[in-house]
């Protein structure tokens, strides 16, 4: 994965694996800008800018506390009706809560859904109550006025994330209910991610017209509506394959037998042998008692600078194991099938039985479609 893309490890809450994308710190700055520059100097006169700011930056590593509790409220709720928490990732836009599987249910499917702006009101009523009490009580206004900025912000996500549209918690809870009044799951995706589209598009036009009358503030209507538009046509997407390929094994579509890699040769001498598939760009590799030791493609093959002392197995990079048995869905689940990049090796018996790649689930996908288009015209 690129070190750009990769979340900083936060550890384990109740069972959950929770990371940081590095976006995350740009989030906390620009959140503290926001309260140590203009919220705080306007409700709690008469404080130095050293004061603002320190105030400024708890203020915004509380909120992203409460936009982690929104994300594992989410991720407990699943587990409780038996879905998988893979894990939880906060960047500059929020947060994300990846599941293995959607929940089994409407219901289900609705309550996990609004699990996680529930968390955000209670957090916003804690966070009110507590002002109003310390207010009442004659507290500091630089205590008192984040509180209300809390308040305040944990409002706004909850609203903001039962907008009726993908991939929002409201588009969770649109597709719930018309998978509840439909009985067809597939066609509560497809809705949701129409409405997240649309809603992306509208976020996106008022941001840029916004920028076009001076408004800088507009680039983050447009970031956020681009962003919303790109990852609903991308769930949607997924949620197609995941139809397509729902039962299908990993023994039913591999590559079975492929063309490995010594891992044990050098990068030159793999390169010029005259029995390397011309037309095959990634191969797994094997150490010298056959065991798997990852993947090699022939692009990192040739950038390596000394290919004549350089093992192939120097160069390998590990990716999962999958087994013959298993459903595709769990192995795309794990790791991204990149053409051209990566291929799974796949085990049966600790023997390397087979590769798969991006090109065989594209292959199963279409076959699943037209054997499904098919059935179809023979039941009309």
């Amino acid at each position: 994965m690129n070190t750009l893309l990769r979340s900083v490890p936060l550890g384990r809450y109740g069972g959950v694996v929770v990371g940081a994308h590095w976006s995350t710190l740009v989030a906390v700055l620009l959140i503290a800008q926001v309260v140590a520059v203009s919220f705080l100097p306007a409700t709690a006169p008469g404080y130095s800018p050293v004061s603002y700011w320190l105030v400024g930056v708890l203020a915004a590593m509380t909120f992203m506390l409460s936009l982690l509790g929104h994300e594992l409220t989410h991720a407990l709720v699943a587990k409780r009706f038996g879905v998988g928490v893979r894990r939880i990732d906060l960047w500059l836009l929020g947060g994300a809560t990846e599941l293995t599987e959607p929940p089994p249910t409407p219901r289900a499917d609705l309550l996990v859904a609004l699990a996680g702006p529930g968390a955000s009101a209670v957090t916003a009523v804690v966070a009110g109550v507590a002002a109003t009490a310390l207010n009442v009580a004659g507290g500091p206004a630089l205590v008192v006025s984040p509180l209300i900025w809390l308040a305040a912000a944990n409002v706004l996500l909850a609203a903001f994330n039962l907008v009726p549209a993908a991939p929002l918690d409201g588009g969770r809870v649109l597709r719930a209910i018309v998978w509840w009044r439909t009985g067809d799951q597939a066609r509560g995706e497809r809705v949701a991610a129409v409405a997240g589209r649309a809603f992306g598009l509208v976020l996106a036009a008022v941001g840029a017209g916004e920028v076009l009358l001076g408004q800088i503030s507009g680039l983050w209507l447009v970031l956020m509506g681009a962003f919303l538009v790109v990852s609903a046509s991308a769930e949607q997407s997924y949620n197609q394959v995941r139809h397509q390929l729902e039962g299908v094994l990993v023994r039913e579509v591999m590559t079975p037998d492929p063309p490995v890699a010594p891992g044990w040769w050098t990068a030159d001498a793999f390169l010029r042998a005259s029995t390397v598939d011309r037309h095959q760009q990634v191969f797994p590799v094997i150490s010298f008692d056959g065991t798997p030791a990852g993947v090699v493609s022939i692009a990192d093959l040739v950038r390596v600078p000394d290919r004549v002392n350089t093992r192939v197995s120097d160069v390998a990079r590990e990716v999962p194991i999958a087994r013959s048995d298993e459903p595709v869905l769990d192995v795309i689940g794990r790791v991204s099938l990149t053409t051209g990049r990566n291929v799974v090796p796949v085990l049966d018996g600790g023997r390397l039985v087979g590769v798969l790649g991006a090109e065989e689930v594209v292959w199963a996908t279409e076959i699943s479609r037209v054997v499904r288009l098919g059935d179809r015209e023979g039941s009309s």
